[in-house]
C-alpha cells in the first residue's frame, strides 16, 4: 500500500500526506489521554530533580527587556546571519545585545564560572549553554540569529502579566520535538505524542530564577562536567561537532533539555506565533 500510494502521489506529496495523517492520530490520542506530567515515568532521567509546581503571585512583573544572541567564535558573523541581527533589531523593538568571546566575560557570575570543559565544545554548544545561563541568571529574550518579522514587545507585557515562567513561539510539529540522546521510552513517547505542549528552542523570554530555568541551566552544566574528560579526549572539530568521536549529540545540550522540562511545567508556559523566525537560509 505503501508503495503504491507513493507511486500514486509522488514523494513530495506522499510524505505531506503520512505527516498530516500521523498528526490526526496525535491530536485523537491526546484528546483521548490528556497529558498529566508523572514523574514517576520518567525514572533515571534528570526530570526527577525538583518537584513541578505553578508559577507564583511574587513572578509577576517586569522582565529585563534585552535579547540575548550569541556567537561563540572568532570566525566572521556570515551575512546571512548579519541580515537575521539586523532584522531582530530593526521589527522586535527590544535592545539586542549579542554575546560574544570578547564580551562574554563581562556576564559571567562570580559563583557559577563556565565549566573547565567549555572550551572544548562545538560552538553550537557553546551557544546552547550560554542561553540556559542567561535565561537562568539574567532572564529576558534569547533569539537564534535567523530572520524576524514581528515586534517582540507583546510578547514581553504577556508574560510580565501573567505568573508563567517562558514564552515562545508553538513548537512545529512531533518531528520538531527534541529527542537526541534520550534514552527513556517514557519521555520519547510523551515529547512526540504531546509536541502541542512544547515551545520552539530556537526563540523565547524567560524569568530568571524559576525552577524551569534552574533546572535547564543545572542539567547543561552537569552534561558538560560528566562528559569533561571525553570532551579534552576528542574536542569540537567544527563549527556544529560533527567528528563521530565528539561525545555530546546534536540537541544534547539545548533541545533534549528544554523540551521535557516543556512538559515538566507546561501549565507555566504561554506562547506568541510572533516569536517565530524565519527557518530558510539563515546560515
Amino acid at each position: 500500500m505503501r508503495v503504491l500510494l507513493f507511486r500514486l502521489f509522488g514523494e513530495d506529496r506522499y510524505l505531506k500526506l503520512t505527516r498530516l495523517y500521523h498528526q490526526l492520530i496525535i491530536y485523537a490520542h491526546n484528546i483521548i489521554h490528556p497529558y498529566h506530567f508523572d514523574v514517576s515515568r520518567y525514572e533515571g532521567t534528570f526530570l526527577e530533580n525538583g518537584l513541578p509546581v505553578e508559577g507564583d503571585e511574587h513572578l509577576k512583573g517586569k522582565v529585563d527587556r534585552v535579547i540575548y544572541i550569541f556567537w561563540t567564535g572568532v570566525n566572521e558573523i556570515t551575512p546571512n546571519r548579519l541580515k537575521g541581527i539586523e532584522s531582530l533589531e530593526k521589527v522586535s523593538g527590544i535592545k539586542v545585545l549579542l554575546i560574544t568571546p570578547k564580551n562574554l566575560h563581562d556576564y559571567i557570575v562570580q559563583d557559577d564560572p563556565l565549566p573547565e570543559a567549555y572550551e572544548y565544545l562545538s560552538l553550537n554548544h557553546k551557544s546552547d549553554y550560554l542561553r540556559s545561563y542567561f535565561m537562568y541568571h539574567y532572564g529576558g529574550g534569547y533569539a537564534d540569529i535567523k530572520t524576524y518579522y514581528k515586534s517582540w514587545i507583546p510578547a514581553f507585557e504577556k508574560l510580565e502579566q501573567s505568573d508563567a515562567f517562558v514564552i515562545g513561539y508553538p513548537e512545529v510539529g512531533f518531528w520538531g520535538a527534541a529527542t537526541g540522546g534520550i534514552t527513556n521510552h517514557n519521555l520519547l513517547d510523551d515529547l512526540h505524542y504531546y509536541w502541542s505542549l512544547l515551545i520552539g528552542n530556537g526563540a523565547f523570554i524567560c524569568r530568571p530564577h524559576t525552577k524551569l530555568t534552574q533546572e535547564w541551566h543545572e542539567e547543561a552544566k552537569r552534561r558538560i562536567i560528566e562528559n569533561a574528560a571525553l570532551l579534552k579526549e576528542h574536542p569540537a572539530k567544527d563549527i556544529f561537532g560533527t567528528n563521530e568521536d565528539y561525545p555530546l549529540p546534536w540537541s544534547g545540550m539545548q533541545g533534549s533539555i528544554f523540551h521535557p522540562l516543556c512538559l515538566k511545567y507546561h501549565n507555566s508556559l504561554l506562547k506568541d506565533k510572533a516569536l517565530m523566525p524565519s527557518f530558510e537560509n539563515y546560515r
